[in-house]
């Protein structure tokens, strides 16, 4: 096992053959831009000007050219210069999160990783303090939502009040991946029945900070609530209800 290894090694190993590339956010969050059919061609940040939905986010969303020259606005899709429009169907977004504590929120999976979606530093950081609100709920539901969630909890941080950031010493190790269409589902089944028991294995008695049945104000599971409501108020059917959830199960062997 290469715990060294990064994105963008993995990307650097199949560029030869296939039309892969990295983009690095980071360095456009700061830069506003406007949209490819109002004339803006630059690479940076697009930021409504008015708040959506119940969680009252300022939404923000990345545009930017790819290495290979592909236009993409995260919100409307690939843009084609010739048409003056976008494909919206070229654009798949797979939300590729690793489950773990989190010591505000508490726990980070699907939903949550949208923080990387967001510009935290153009809305003045209400973007991060919008999570409690059911934030990331909006901005998913008013830029795209995934068409597939993976999960990595090969190694996840099960201390309740700790994380995001954990290293491999103090992680634990899982070996488990965990995918669905449904990153409201996935992040309730995930933190009940993987994190929750990693973390009680591990000593932990109050589990609260991990339990998605826990509805008090500003609990994981309540703003989990208030974004699969942002969510369903956008017209998708995700749910928080294990009796709807069909759950497969296989173990793979070297």
């Amino acid at each position: 096992e290469d715990t060294s290894r990064s994105i963008q090694r993995v990307v650097d190993g199949f560029s030869g053959a296939h039309r892969v590339s990295t983009y690095l956010w980071d360095r456009i969050t700061t830069s506003k831009v406007d949209e490819y059919f109002m004339g803006d061609d630059a690479d940076g940040y697009v930021v409504d000007e008015g708040a959506s939905g119940g969680s009252a986010l300022r939404v923000s969303y990345p545009k930017f050219k790819t290495e290979l020259g592909t236009r993409i606005s995260f919100r409307h899709g690939v843009w084609l210069p010739d048409a003056s429009g976008y494909d919206g169907e070229r654009l798949k977004v797979i939300n590729v999160p690793v489950l773990k504590a989190h010591f505000i929120y508490g726990v980070t999976a699907c939903v949550k990783h949208y923080m990387g979606v967001v510009s935290d530093k153009l809305t003045g950081g209400d973007s991060h303090r919008s999570v409690r609100r059911g934030g990331m709920g909006t901005e998913m539901a008013a830029t795209r939502v995934p068409t597939l969630n993976v999960l990595d909890a090969i190694w996840v941080n099960a201390d309740p009040g700790g994380g995001p950031s954990s290293p491999y010493a103090q992680a634990t190790r899982l070996n488990t991946v965990l995918a669905s269409t449904d990153p409201v589902a996935l992040d309730y089944w995930a933190s009940k029945n993987v994190l929750m028991q990693a973390a009680r294995l591990n000593g932990h008695v109050d589990l609260s900070r991990f339990d998605p049945d826990n509805a008090e104000e500003g609990s994981f599971g309540s703003w989990l609530r208030l974004s699969a409501e942002e969510l369903e108020g956008a017209g998708h059917r995700f749910t928080l209800d294990e009796g709807r959830m069909n759950v497969y199960k296989e173990s793979l062997r070297e």
